[in-house]
Order: structure tokens, then sequence, then C-alpha cells
């Protein structure tokens, strides 16, 4: 039997690093972390040496529109293989691709074209982020009016159907908000509460009916008021339910970050990227699904001024929650991996390096982030010089 031995690196057990160890993978998972002094390396071995890096789990990103020029909603083989090569260089080893309000025609569209390459390729792309259509027009961002609806169960249904559907958003108080929640629910598909002017109350009720997250939290939302708490106050109290954050400073402000921190803690929160076609490219123009988007200084907003996603990519993602809430890097990394793959139950096969998990993989130097990508432990990205054999 093949293996992989990850070597000189100090390798994240769950709470913590440990130095002295040898990460050993098999057959496309973690074998196990063994003192160094004890393994011995086999004929036919790969040795990595990782050069005193960190060795992290992949990171995991729930909410990616795009990336690199690409869009989940061009419904391409291409856009979705190019997105992927993207976000595999930041380090992202799962992923859900994210959608926005739009025709049914073409959401449909971007279901069939994620389902046929999912057939046909391994890749980081886990499935389905459905954000829209079913949001409220009040709290609607930079999502197209013209495509906001109530949620009827003749067209959702045969999408929840596909089983590529992970996680779910919705304004819950539309009619026919809490029978999408039970039929969502009932197929193991996450339900999250966004673009949403939910009460208090309400929000309590629909948590108590299976919702179990907030998409980007503070944003598409009504702000706290000590007489209206509302859906993020009522969130908060519920420790079954996590919470999605952006953390590039734009979005929401660092304090405000600091604050929900401290209320629930960093196994509840995600970090998330938002992420649409622009991101890793230079200011101009772009669409994003109908919306047509001006990226300046990194900012990304539509013509009425709205945000509409981000620029931001993972590793930068990290390195602020470290920034901002002055966590160290075993403090803030869960956010990026452990709590949200356990937010769509796939942890710990997904954002652990424990026995069993996958095999996928982040090399991360402290100066320069993300060295090499590890997809079920297959090097498919490395930085010059990064990783020797």
């Amino acid at each position: 039997m093949t293996r992989t031995l990850i070597e000189n690196g100090a390798i994240w057990q769950e709470d913590r690093f440990i130095s002295d160890h040898t990460l050993i993978l098999s057959e496309g998972r973690i074998s196990q972390a063994s003192p160094a002094a004890d393994v011995v390396a086999r004929p036919g071995d790969r040795r990595l040496d990782a050069g005193g890096r960190y060795v992290l789990p992949g990171f995991v990103d729930l909410h990616c529109h795009g990336g690199s020029g690409f869009d989940v909603m061009d419904a391409s083989a291409a856009a979705l293989q190019g997105l992927c090569d993207f976000v595999l260089g930041q380090g992202v080893t799962s992923f859900l691709g994210t959608t926005m309000a739009d025709s049914r025609d073409r959401i449909e569209a971007a279901l069939g074209a994620m389902r046929r390459f999912a057939e046909q390729s391994r890749s980081p792309l886990l499935g389905l982020h459905l954000e829209g259509p079913y949001l409220n027009p009040a709290f609607r961002g930079s999502q197209p009016a013209a495509h906001l609806r109530a949620p009827e169960p003749a067209e959702y249904r045969p999408w929840l159907d596909t089983g590529l559907i992970k996680l779910l958003t919705l304004a819950p108080e539309l009619d026919g908000g809490r029978e999408l929640i039970r039929a969502a629910v009932e197929r193991g598909i996450t339900v999250s509460m966004g673009h949403s002017g939910a009460s208090y109350d309400a929000a309590l009720e629909y948590i108590a009916a299976g919702l179990r997250h907030i998409t980007h939290t503070f944003n598409g939302m009504a702000g706290i008021h000590h007489r209206r708490p509302g859906l993020f106050i009522a969130a908060s109290e519920r420790p079954e339910v996590n919470l999605e954050i952006i953390p590039d400073g734009v979005h929401v402000h660092p304090a405000v970050i600091r604050l929900l921190l401290g209320l629930v803690g960093v196994d509840r929160v995600l970090a998330i990227t938002d992420a649409m076609r622009a991101a890793g490219l230079a200011d101009g123009e772009y669409g994003m699904g109908d919306v047509a988007v001006v990226v300046k200084d990194g900012i990304a907003r539509d013509c009425h001024g709205s945000l509409a996603g981000s620029t931001l990519t993972m590793p930068q993602a990290l390195r602020n929650m470290m920034k901002f809430c002055g966590l160290s890097l075993a403090e803030a990394l869960p956010m990026a991996t452990r709590a949200p793959a356990r937010a769509i139950g796939l942890y710990p096969r997904k954002g652990s390096l424990q026995a069993g998990a996958d095999a996928d993989i982040v090399i991360w130097d402290e100066d320069n982030g993300v060295q090499a990508t590890l997809l079920g432990g297959e090097p498919v990205f490395l930085a010059e010089d990064s990783l020797s054999a």
C-alpha cells in the first residue's frame, strides 16, 4: 500500500499543533499522526518535507459565488473548473458553489452544470448553496428584485431532490417559508435565514422548526435595536445555530466581529468569503448573475451602491480574523475548517486531520500563507519550492 508521509511540520490536531510527528496518508485519507521517531519509511512511500511550516486541514467555504473571472451562474463546466482551480490555490479544498436570485431556467441550468461536473471530476466542489430566490425584497442587498419570489413547491421540490443542495438561504417569513424549511430539513439540507426581516419571536419559531444557520450575519437583515432585537439576537441565544461572517473589514466592522465572537464563541462562527468573480482580479466592471458590479479598491458594489459579494479569499479571511480579534492561528483556524464542515454535517470527514478524514491538506507559511494544497492526498497546488520530496 503506497503511503504519503508529511514530515517536519506543525500538524493540527483539532485544538492544537503538534511537532516531531509525521502525518501519514493512505488511499486518499488520513491514516494517523505518529511520532516521527516511530515512522519507518517503506519502499514506494512518498515523503513530503513541510519545511517547518504548519500542516492544516483544507479550508471550507460555504458561501462562494465565484472568483478569477468565473461564476457559478455561468452554468458551464469550464466556469466550474476555473473556479475550482482558483480556490485550490487559496487552500480551499471544500466549497459550496453559491447561486443568487435568478429565473427558474437559469438556476436549473446552474444545477444541471454542477450535476454533470460532479459526475465527471473529483474536485473541491461539495455541492450547492442556494441563496435565493426566496428572499425578502426589503433586505435584498444586491440580489435582483425582479427575481425575488415566494417559495412554490412545484419549483423548489425538484431542486431539493437533486441532492446537490447542501445549504439553503431563505427569508422564512415569506408565504410558504415554513413549508420550505420542512421540506429541506427532511432531505438533510441545512437551512439558513438570510436577506430576512424576521422578528426576534418569529426567528425563534423558525429555529424551532429546524433552521440552523444565519447567512452573512449583520448583512441583509435589520440591525440590533434595544426594543426590537431581531433575528441576530434570537440566533445568538440558540446554541444550535451557526453564524456566517464576511471578515473583509468592509461588510462588518472588526469591532462588531469581536462582539459576535464574544457572544457565541469560535465554534459557531463560520468565516466565509461571499466571493464573486472579481476575487483574485483587478478593479473593474464585472457581472454577478444578472447584476452589473463595479469593483473599486477591492470593494464590489452594484449600481445602487449596495455591496455585491466580495473579493475576499479564505487565506485573507483567516488572517483578518486573527488580526481583528487578536487570535492565534490555532484559535482562528476552526472558523475556516471545523465549524463550516460541521454546519453541513461533514465533520470530521472534512475540516479535520483526524484518522479517517479525507486527506485534504494545506501547508501554511506564517509569512507567505498557502504554500501547498493537497486534495485526497494529491498535490493540486504548489507554490514555488514549497515542498521537497
